[in-house]
């Protein structure tokens, strides 16, 4: 488990290219009181404080899917799944360009929102920046969809919540140079940044979905021996619940 946490803080690391290739805009949009550095720095820690709030709460959510799957046996097999998910999903302008099944999450929750977003940025309340930040972590982004894919395979809820915690931890560095320097960050410094990125995701997809093969390396992928003791404990309470003795004749 430890080995997961480690990784999807690797991917938030990862991820960091993504904010400064991406979250220019975003970044230099949020209302942060900038008169001064000390104000700056405040405002954009109660921002990121409110996303990873929401990338936590996601992590809890589908860990109660990854927990049904370690029920019945099958969070090996989700780990296979999850990791040629992540590698699809790093290639998906490829795969799915102009596609239906390329826009059609993106554009609902940006829809979302954006119109709940206007509706906090016309208040002036002490946690509107903090709820700014809960809306950002809903936003369409590939790094957080491979985070998500990695953290379910966590096997329970809370697990998958410390995935997502760490993750969200891990793109801190990044979403704090971009929210304080976006200004400092060419278009074609991005552009660059996002041209590599599928690179460095195909690479998390193949960890996660070694991870599955059960081949016995440590760290990489660690044998699992769980469905092992499983099929022992089904064999023997099978034999003793089946007692020809007590057939009724």
């Amino acid at each position: 488990m430890n080995t997961l946490l480690l990784w999807a803080f690797g991917i938030g690391v990862i991820a960091n290219l993504h904010c400064l290739g991406m979250c220019g805009p975003i970044a230099m949009a949020i209302p942060i009181n900038r008169s001064s550095k000390t104000t700056q720095f405040w405002g954009v820690l109660q921002y990121n404080f409110g996303r990873i709030t929401t990338y936590s709460i996601l992590g809890f959510l589908v860990g109660l899917i990854g927990l049904g799957i370690h029920f019945i046996g099958f969070l090996q097999s989700l780990s296979i799944v999850a990791g040629f998910g992540i590698i699809i999903y790093a290639w998906r302008k490829v795969i799915f360009d102009g596609t239906v099944i390329q826009n059609f999450s993106s554009n609902f929750l940006q829809k979302f929102t954006s119109k709940n977003m206007g509706k906090i940025l016309k208040n002036n309340h002490s946690f509107k920046i903090f709820l700014l930040g809960l809306l950002n972590g809903l936003l369409p982004c590939g790094m957080v969809y491979t985070a998500l894919i990695t953290s379910i395979t966590a096997g329970t809820p809370f697990y998958s919540m410390f995935c997502m915690l760490t993750f969200g931890l891990g793109t801190l560095p990044g979403m704090l140079v971009i929210t304080l320097f976006a200004n400092q960050l060419s278009i074609k410094f991005r552009g660059r940044i996002n041209k590599v990125l599928p690179y460095f995701v195909t690479i998390i997809g193949l960890l996660i979905l070694l991870r599955g093969l059960n081949l016995g390396i440590p760290y990489l992928s660690p044998e699992i021996k769980f469905s092992e003791k499983t099929k022992k404990v089904d064999s023997i309470t099978c034999h003793k619940s089946f007692n020809p003795n007590k057939i009724e004749k």
